[in-house]
């Protein structure tokens, strides 16, 4: 009864703060939890965008000053241990987007697009050693969408994705990850077959003591251009790279909360903010 009354409480905190974040393959190492373990995890964030990339001038330009765009929102995961090596996870995000200008003031709210994970070590981690975990999802059109002004929660596509995840540990107290995921995008609600995505991490932690784990972070993100009936739609790619700083506490056995912030380094496409703060409380148990 305890566990069950702490899980609700750090599910409830984030939900009264919160709302959604780019559905994510990659959370956690290689380590899979023990056989018939449950974890539940709310993730909060907030991006204010900024500015816009212009392909004219190969460079970002800023909002015009009465422009605005706001997300900000929370993902939650639910997972369980089916083997040691084996998981399973349905990833429910709720997203809140707004945007404003001299002509527009919108707004949408709601659940987005669901998706459904597995993950299984081919290589199980062990402390000290070396661990592979692949990874699979399948992500269904569930969130509401909108055309203009891309307030939609979702594109209506479904799509499936794979991925890895490598983890190492060397020197005692430092660890380094390096994973990977691939979107395989479908046709989303007005025709467009939506460009794949393509993610790759590189991070590295270091044990400070038993509670305490800062971390930093690389990300390489790039999505490919869109296709209309009418053929590739110029300029819809995107790339982007991030570096990451956060830290990991653990308060007491089983629970986690990951404060972390996220600063874009270069890039190409679509919109952008300045940095992207985030929170997550992660709860495992049996």
């Amino acid at each position: 009864m305890r566990r069950l009354t702490i899980l609700f409480l750090s599910v409830a905190l984030v939900l009264v703060l919160s709302e959604l974040s780019r559905a994510q393959v990659l959370w956690r190492s290689a380590k899979t939890m023990p056989q018939g373990s449950y974890l539940a995890m709310a993730s909060w964030y907030r991006m204010d965008f900024n500015r816009s990339y212009k392909w004219s001038g190969e460079k970002w330009a800023d909002f015009p000053s009465d422009s605005s765009r706001t997300y900000w929102g929370f993902e939650t995961m639910f997972g369980y241990g089916v083997t040691d090596r084996l998981e399973t996870h349905v990833h429910i995000p709720i997203a809140f987007k707004s945007a404003s200008n001299d002509t527009i003031d919108k707004s949408s709210s709601g659940i987005g697009d669901i998706y459904l994970k597995t993950r299984f070590a081919l290589i199980p981690w062990a402390k000290d050693r070396h661990g592979l975990t692949l990874t699979g999802a399948l992500r269904f059109g569930t969130g509401s969408w909108l055309p203009q002004p891309k307030l939609g929660l979702g594109d209506g596509s479904t799509d499936f994705a794979i991925g890895e995840i490598f983890s190492t540990a060397w020197m005692n107290n430092f660890r380094g990850h390096l994973k990977a995921n691939y979107w395989f995008n479908g046709v989303n609600h007005s025709g467009e077959d939506v460009g794949d995505e393509l993610k790759v991490i590189v991070k590295l932690d270091r044990n400070l003591s038993p509670k305490v784990m800062p971390f930093i972070t690389y990300i390489y993100y790039s999505q490919s251009k869109k296709e209309s009936a009418a053929g590739v739609i110029a300029n819809s790619e995107k790339i982007r790279r991030y570096f990451v700083l956060g830290g990991v506490y653990k308060p007491m056995k089983g629970m986690f909360i990951r404060p972390k912030v996220v600063i874009p380094i270069g890039g190409e496409g679509g919109i952008l903010f300045d940095y992207k703060p985030l929170i997550d409380f992660w709860f495992v148990f049996k």
